[in-house]
């Protein structure tokens, strides 16, 4: 069984190792043909694929031909006087610049100059104002209190005076105008006892006019509901008796029929049994009748009692007056309730509003007062900062000060010429507002001093004492070299042997026949980021290898380099 597998095994490995080398000998094959084909196209002629290279290439030759004849033109005779006379007004105009360039330069570096010494006298004048005001005030407190309190005691003598004055006069007026107001109040009340009476006798003819039109409106309304009932119990009672008359018909029709039935085929019998029960019920519909002609007579003799009057006529009036009387005092009663009512609803509404009011008040309250926390809040704070500044000022002006006393300093103690501030405005010597003119003073003179010392250890100590160990070559002084810019060797940026498909689809593809214009820097970054987001980039725009090259058309390049090497 183990020998049964293994040869099974065996047998399968032989046939996948059959299928490689027969897909690897197709693959050859394609490969073979595919090269045969561009063989043949390169023999014809210019490959399709290089048509608009050799294109660009012929234009490009044509352009430098041109170019060569043009210079050649250039370089002739005609073209040498001018271009010595271009020559000459270009150095003209080009003095003229650096002349005006350098004016413009002092101009600027005096208006400098200006601003800083106007700046500098600006602040040494607010100084001394603060210092004569200081000084002045002491002294002249005395005085000007003296001369303030005589003319105050002048100014309150006048001012006495007038208001006395002020006063009389206003008390005269003050009475002819107590004098003039009785008698317009005289009219006024004369005037407002005709208007009350007027509008009494007015109010009085309204309310009745209200009073017959809100009566009149609920007659009215009354009535046409009492109509509107009626003619609805009228459509009803006329159908109920429609249907009461169709039922009678049918009943008669019943009877009719009945009647001549029996009348034909029947004779009359006598039940006694039915004929007692009708006359009982006739007994009890008399006694009925009766009982209720008895009740009655017992009503009206007890409205006749209670009325004490015999006549139907004056117990109706009577009955009606006191209806009438019964009604307007329940109008009364329910006028006054619905104005009761009216009035609570209105008691309502203001108490709310006088709540939801103190509500609101004690909100805007709590919002001033939250309000006003937080700015006592932002104040302390800001008050915190500006006292955090003003120490960190304080200690900056310090250092500042501390900083500029070494620089002067280290100003003397270099030796430094004080002749370049001789033209300068302001101050003649190192100070705050020439800080960069020291700097610079200083800088040039330690670069003499490293230039002196890398002469003298160079070329004299190296002359006088050439055999000598000292240990001057380990503390010598070396002027540091200048950092040239160099650029990176091609072979670290570019692999040595570079797709060549692919740098022919990605960038020679970009290259437009036409003039173009150059980017800025903001065109350029767009391009670039347009470059990076697309997904062609990290397969091919980077620059790599044929070798590692995953394109077709590479690898027929480089089937078509072995075959020719």
């Amino acid at each position: 069984m183990d020998n049964q597998t293994s040869t099974h095994s065996t047998d399968n490995n032989d046939i996948e190792v059959l299928k490689k080398m027969e897909d690897e000998h197709c693959r050859l094959q394609r490969q073979v043909r595919m090269i045969q084909a561009d063989r043949q196209h390169r023999t014809m002629g210019v490959h399709p694929q290089f048509r608009e290279q050799d294109h660009l290439l012929s234009t490009l030759k044509k352009e430098y031909i041109n170019l060569l004849t043009d210079l050649k033109i250039a370089r002739s005779g005609a073209h040498k006087k001018k271009r010595k006379r271009m020559e000459y007004e270009l150095k003209r105009s080009l003095l003229c610049r650096v002349k005006t360039q350098t004016e413009c330069d002092e101009g600027v570096i005096m208006m400098e100059q200006l601003d800083r010494v106007l700046e500098s006298k600006n602040q040494e004048m607010l100084r001394l104002r603060e210092l004569v005001n200081a000084s002045r005030g002491q002294m002249d407190t005395r005085r000007m209190q003296s001369e303030h309190r005589l003319v105050s005691t002048e100014n309150q003598l006048e001012a006495e005076q007038v208001r006395f004055n002020a006063l009389q006069c206003e008390n005269k007026k003050i009475r002819e105008e107590i004098e003039h107001m009785l008698k317009d109040r005289a009219h006024f009340n004369q005037a407002w006892t005709k208007m009350l009476a007027v509008l009494n006798k007015g109010k009085k003819f309204l309310t009745d006019l209200f009073e017959s039109s809100t009566l009149a409106y609920d007659q009215r309304d009354e009535w046409c509901a009492k109509l509107k009932s009626l003619q609805e119990k009228g459509k009803m009672d006329q159908m109920q008796q429609v249907q009461e008359m169709r039922d009678l018909q049918k009943s008669f029709d019943h009877e009719l029929k009945l009647y001549h039935f029996l009348a034909r085929k029947g004779v009359m019998r006598i039940n006694k049994k039915q004929e007692q029960r009708e006359e009982e019920e006739k007994k009890k519909l008399e006694d009925d009748l009766r009982k209720q002609f008895e009740d009655h007579v017992k009503i009206l003799d007890e409205i006749q009692e209670y009325t004490h009057e015999w006549n139907v006529g004056k117990i109706i009036e009577s009955f009606e007056l006191t209806e009438h009387q019964n009604f307007s005092m329940y109008k009364l009663l329910t006028d006054y309730c619905a104005e009761n009512v009216v009035l609570d609803r209105s008691l309502r509404e203001i108490r709310r509003d006088v709540e939801d009011r103190r509500d609101w008040n004690e909100m805007m309250d709590r919002k001033r007062q939250d309000k006003l926390d937080q700015l006592n809040q932002e104040l302390e704070e800001k008050r915190n900062i500006t006292e955090e500044l003003r120490s960190k000022l304080a200690e900056q002006d310090q250092a500042l000060h501390e900083s500029m006393d070494k620089i002067h300093e280290m100003f003397k103690m270099l030796d430094c010429s004080l002749e370049p501030f001789q033209n300068l405005l302001g101050d003649k010597q190192p100070s705050l507002q020439q800080l960069n003119l020291t700097l610079c003073l200083i800088s040039e003179k330690v670069k003499e001093y490293v230039q002196t010392v890398y002469y003298y250890e160079r070329c004299i100590q190296k002359k006088s004492d050439k055999s000598s160990t000292s240990r001057l070559k380990k503390y010598t002084v070396h002027a540091e070299p200048p950092n040239y810019w160099k650029a990176a060797p091609i072979s670290v940026l570019v692999p040595a042997d570079p797709c060549p498909s692919c740098v022919e689809a990605r960038w020679l593809s970009r290259v437009s026949e036409t003039a173009e214009t150059p980017f800025d820097s903001q065109q350029a970054r767009e391009a670039l980021l347009a470059l990076i987001s697309e997904p062609a980039y990290l397969r091919s725009d980077r620059v790599h290898p044929l070798t590692e090259c995953r394109v077709p058309r590479s690898r027929a390049i480089l089937a078509r380099r072995y075959l020719h090497h």
